[in-house]
This record gives structure tokens, sequence and C-alpha cells, in this order.
């Protein structure tokens, strides 16, 4: 009997995307095919995606199944039983397809026959053994684990962009953009543009693809470039990797990626300066922008409550980049960065040190019996918000990155009309606070007195 066979190819790990496992695959697939005298009808390939969890999904084994069920194909065939499923309950449910459907089932290594019990019971014994292996495998990873952070070395998974493959030494060529990207969103950035500056330059993942906002976001904000130890989530030390930013700059990053203001919904027009930025003078509310309909397109800000404030944004802008201009050139350095006091940054982190020292000592005595389950929950909770406040302490002392960007220029004016209007946002909320009176009815003239810029 001629069968229409669709051929399988699956393999759990592909970090370079080269797909060398699956076309190996799948020329040994198609020779298999070729003896049994099989038509092959289509290739079904998961490339990098584990059968092991189930978390994530294989669409081509949902689609090799659907055409199984609707009789477009009677026959499978894979290199081997595991690299169809490593699950029992997934083989169960392949065994009740090939009954129903009459699948023959071929492998490089030998045929299996699922109309016999002899042939179902090779299926599941070949699906358990798959399954403990995999369990023998995850636990040597976390005891590896467990001793690469006993030892503070970093976790060693799909190679982290910047760090060689063992995490132990640092790629220049990547780091350099680690620090660019940090240093751009410092500078008030978004992480859509950095994107944009990845991609449009060929910098690429470690996976050979290009960078989107998710991924790119989690890069930045890792303290593994900080060269600090994370376990469940949590930083729990120092590594013994070389770091490829600071810990100020990665306190910094966070303080940036966790401001709400990032998170809330971005109004329509943002090329305007004090979008967000600036409130109604009579009702703190922040303001808005809308443009006319009119030939000149003229841009108005107004109250977001829509009751007390309706003024055109150019000379407003104007107005108060010239204040933030001035501030800049004027004003003493030391005054505009506030610097790091480095007594009240070593005792931060010296509290910090010593919670962390605590928090490992109530672990041990609890494994060593000394404690008891609720003893550990009450002072871990303890030392943990005490951590907490520590951080934050240490985070807001992470100030002003974006104006130290722009100071870094001879010429501040064409800086400033250089930088993005994120940034220019950023600078402005850093040194200013802004809020907006309204003229009277029928002003007619631009009256600075009706726009507050107060120094912080």
């Amino acid at each position: 009997m001629t069968r229409t066979a669709g051929i399988y190819v699956r393999i759990s790990s592909d970090p370079t995307g080269a797909r060398l496992g699956v076309t190996r695959q799948r020329t040994a697939c198609q020779k298999r095919a070729d003896e049994h005298g099989w038509r092959v009808h289509r290739i079904y390939e998961d490339n990098d995606i584990s059968a092991y969890s189930g978390n994530k999904p294989r669409a081509q084994y949902e689609r090799l199944l659907a055409d199984l069920e609707a009789g477009v194909i009677d026959a499978v065939i894979v290199w081997d039983l595991d690299r169809l499923t490593r699950r029992p309950i997934e083989i169960e449910q392949f065994i009740d397809l090939a009954d129903r459907r009459a699948v023959a089932l071929a492998s490089v290594g030998g045929d299996v026959d699922l109309s016999t019990d002899n042939g179902r019971m090779f299926a599941r014994i070949k699906g358990a053994v798959a399954r403990a292996e995999i369990e023998r495998k995850s636990a040597r990873q976390r005891a590896a684990n467990e001793q690469r952070r006993a030892a503070g070395r970093m976790h060693v998974g799909r190679r982290a962009f910047g760090y060689s493959g063992d995490g132990t030494e640092i790629l220049e060529e990547e780091a350099a953009w680690i620090r660019k990207g940090v240093a751009a969103l410092l500078a008030g950035a978004t992480i859509a543009g950095i994107v944009r500056d990845f991609n449009a330059a060929g910098v690429t993942t470690t996976a050979g693809n290009r960078w989107h906002p998710t991924e790119a976001r989690r890069m930045l904000a890792s303290p593994r470039y900080a060269a600090l130890l994370v376990h469940d989530g949590t930083v729990i030390g120092d590594g013994a990797w070389p770091a490829i930013i600071t810990v100020d700059d990665h306190r910094a990053v966070l303080a940036v990626l966790d401001d709400p203001a990032r998170r809330s919904s971005r109004p329509k027009e943002t090329s305007a300066l004090l979008v967000g930025a600036a409130t109604c003078g009579l009702c703190t509310a922040p303001t808005a922008v809308y443009s006319t309909r009119s030939a000149s397109r003229a841009r108005y800000y107004y109250c977001s409550t829509k009751r007390h404030l309706s003024r055109a944004s150019a000379p407003i802008d104007e107005y108060v980049t010239d204040a933030v201009l001035e501030r800049l050139s004027r004003a003493p350095r030391e005054d505009l960065l506030d610097p790091l006091d480095p007594t009240i940054v070593a005792s931060l982190r010296a509290n910090e040190t010593t919670i962390r020292a605590r928090l490992d000592g109530i672990a041990d005595a609890y494994a060593a019996g000394d404690v008891d389950e609720l003893q550990l929950r009450r002072v871990s909770t303890r030392l943990r918000g005490d951590l907490e406040r520590v951080t934050a302490e240490l985070t807001s002392l992470s100030r002003r990155p974006a104006v130290a960007a722009l100071l870094e220029h001879d010429d501040l004016e064409h800086a400033w009309h250089e930088s993005p209007v994120a940034a220019q946002r950023a600078i402005l909320a850093s040194l200013a606070t802004v809020r907006l009176h309204s003229p009277g009815r029928g002003a007619r003239r631009f009256n600075p007195e009706t726009v507050e810029v107060a120094w912080t």
C-alpha cells in the first residue's frame, strides 16, 4: 500500500540558527520514505523547540496532527520517537489518533506498529525513557547551576549578548553596543529607538535575529551586565565575571524603566516639548496637545481636563528651551548634577551587604534546623523589606544622567536641538517643574509670566 507521509523533524536547541540538526534528520527521513515507497506530502519542522515542558507551542507538530486527523496524510516518519514527543501524555494522544486514523509510524531506527499491543508498549516505554533522561539532565543542570552560584559564576545557558559562551570574557564589540544602549536610555531615548539603532547597524541577537523591544528591554535591565549574581529573580551578591556596566548605571537603568511615566499611555502628538511634562496652573492636571486643521497646523497645549487652558505651544516651547539652555550654561556643574556623597553611598552599600549576609545566614540556620519555617518567613520578609528600601535609596542617588550626557557637548544649543524630544523632556524633568497659566480672555501676545518654571 502506497502511503502519503509527513516527515516530522525537531531539535530542542539551535542557538546559532544554523539548522544543521533538523537538516540531518530530513535527509535520513527522506531516505526512509524512499525505502518504503511512500510519497512525502510535507516536511513539518520545529527547530529550536523542546518537546519536554509543553510550555512553548510546537506549531508544526500541531499542523502534523491536524493533517493526520483530516486524512491529508496517513503516515509519519521521524528520526526517532523522542523527536515526536518526550511527554507520555502526548504519546497516548498520538496512539489514540493513530488507532482512529490507521496511521503508520516509521523511524530511521525502525518502524513502530501502533496497531499492536507490543508496538504501543514499545512507544510508551520509549516515551518514559526519554522523559526520564530529560529529568536527569535537568537535575544535573540545576546542580551545576547551584555550584556556579556558590562560586559566584554566571549561569550558563544560551550565550549572553556581550559575553563569551562560558560567560567569563567580555566580547568588546557587543559590549560597546550594550554601553551605547544604556547611555542612550539614560539620556532619554526610548527602547523602540534603541532597537531601531541596533537593527539599522546590523547588530543581531546571539541567535542571529533582529532585536525586538521586549528582548532589548530585558537585556538592558539584566543584572548580569553589572556582574551581579541573581537567584530566583533576586540579586544575592557580586558575580565572579567581568562587568560591562557599573552597578550605579544598572540601578539608573532600572529607575528609568520602572518610571510610571514611561508606562502611561502616550498622547497621539509627542513632538511638543511639554506634552505630559507641564501641568495646568489651576488644577495641576498634565498638559496634552492638539493640532488645528488650518494650513499652518498650529499646535496648542491644553489642560487634560479640557476646562482651564488652551495655549499655542510654539512660543511656550521656545521660552522654556531658552530658559533651560541658559540654566545649563550658567549654573555650576555641581549644582546641575548633584554629585554623589561617597560617604552616603559607602554606608548604603555596606548596609546592603550586611542585609544580604543576614538573609544567607537565616537560610543556613533553617537548613541546619536551628529555626523553623515560620521564623524563616518572618525574618526573611523583614530583611527583604529592608533590602528594598536600601536599594531604592541607592537607585535614587543615580540621578540626572540625561543632563550629564548633554553637558559632555561643547555646543549645548546644538546638542539640545539634535536630541530627541524624549531626551529633552528627561533633561527638563530633572531640572525644573513647569506650570502653565491661562493668559486671560482676549490675550494676543505671549506673556512669559504665564509660564512658571521652578528649578529643582
